[in-house]
């Protein structure tokens, strides 16, 4: 990352390091937030980095060789921080791509303003419902859990399924503390993502807040190719695992066991299979490949990077044996947010789909 649009590197090395050191004294109870650790995001301006002005809207300009570096970063300085900020340029690229000027000024303006983004798509209960009510009207209904930023986003892309099953997007304000349910998310890690659940009941809006036409979501390599975006947040505390786990070995005088020794090297390959992993996938989805390639790509990142994360928490909890499980140990929170963060839907499905994909493609995988 160099001086320009989107922060120096100066300023995100800053700001990372801000933001872990909030992280690390913040408190770990059920209501915990980040509202400090996205104001230091918000106070350099970088909600707003990734994009630059042209007439009332906007492009997207924060490309992958910069992206990587700052998601990782944060993801290696509080989880929790990453996620929501993944989710929040998420939604400008996906405005950017698809929305029209006048909600693209509408984002602009939210962001410049200091706002947090995000995308809500997992269907609670109810499920999230969007009824034609007539005169380019729409109401909705239902609920959306796992809202992560419940409280703090001002804006989401909130997706759902027409009558035809196509996947369309709605961009919605959703600041109404009232639909609010923050008690839904009482989860081991990641409590300061606020993964809540928000109530859409009897709310009517605008066609106006439609972005795209039916599918454009599902467009590749921006639909599951955008999963090396999660990967990358993940990526980055695990080598903040490893790079903890060497330092408390160091610290005990325990570095030079050969046992300890062994952990530690298998924990960098871990780790570095993981880097290169997602790597790859930048490369193939950022790098104007074959878009379905990159997306499986893409997705098989995202599973090596689950894979050696749960390596790496398994080498370091033995490595350090009960330690660790002490609440006020300085990788027990990571270790409990990235076992958290490391789940996704389905997984055992997206392998079989796309190894699938993978397998009729080796020559081009292989060469």
């Amino acid at each position: 990352m160099r001086d320009c649009a989107h922060g120096s590197e100066l300023v995100w090395t800053g700001a990372i390091e801000e933001v872990a050191r909030l992280a690390e004294a913040r408190e770990d109870g059920p209501d915990a937030n980040a509202d400090a650790e996205l104001d230091v995001l918000r106070r350099l301006g970088l909600l707003a980095a990734p994009i630059a002005p042209e007439g009332r809207g906007y492009r997207y300009t924060f490309p992958a060789e910069r992206a990587l570096p700052a998601l990782a970063g944060l993801g290696g300085a509080d989880l929790s921080v990453g996620r929501l900020f993944e989710g929040h340029i998420n939604v400008l690229q996906l405005v950017a791509l698809f929305g029209t000027e006048a909600q693209q000024a509408r984002v602009r303006g939210a962001v410049e303003g200091g706002a947090l983004l995000g995308v809500w798509g997992a269907d609670g209960s109810p499920p999230f419902t969007v009824e034609n009510v007539g005169d380019d009207r729409l109401r909705l209904g239902g609920a959306k859990r796992f809202a992560s930023g419940l409280g703090a986003v001002s804006l989401a892309l909130v997706p759902y399924s027409d009558a035809e099953n196509r996947l369309c997007l709605l961009l919605l304000g959703v600041d109404d503390i009232a639909r609010m349910e923050p008690e839904s998310w009482r989860m081991r890690g990641m409590r300061a993502s606020r993964s809540g659940t928000f109530r859409f009941e009897g709310i009517e809006i605008s066609t106006d807040c439609v972005v795209g036409q039916p599918n454009d979501y599902r467009r590749e390599p921006f639909f599951m190719g955008g999963i090396w975006r999660c990967a990358a947040v993940q990526l980055g505390a695990i080598e903040r695992l490893v790079s903890g786990f060497v330092k408390e070995l160091h610290a005990l005088n325990r570095l030079d066991h050969p046992l300890q020794s062994a952990r530690v090297g298998e924990a960098i390959l871990a780790a570095r299979d993981a880097r290169l992993q997602v790597e790859a996938a930048v490369q193939a989805v950022e790098g104007g490949a074959d878009a379905d390639l990159a997306a499986s790509l893409a997705v098989f990142s995202r599973l090596r990077v689950e894979s050696a994360g749960l390596v790496v928490i398994q080498l370091v909890e033995r490595g350090l044996g009960l330690a660790a499980f002490a609440e006020a140990h300085p990788l027990a929170r990571p270790i409990r947010d990235l076992s958290t963060y490391l789940r996704q839907a389905n997984p055992d499905a997206v392998l079989l789909e796309h190894a699938r994909r993978l397998a009729a493609r080796l020559p081009e995988i292989f060469r």
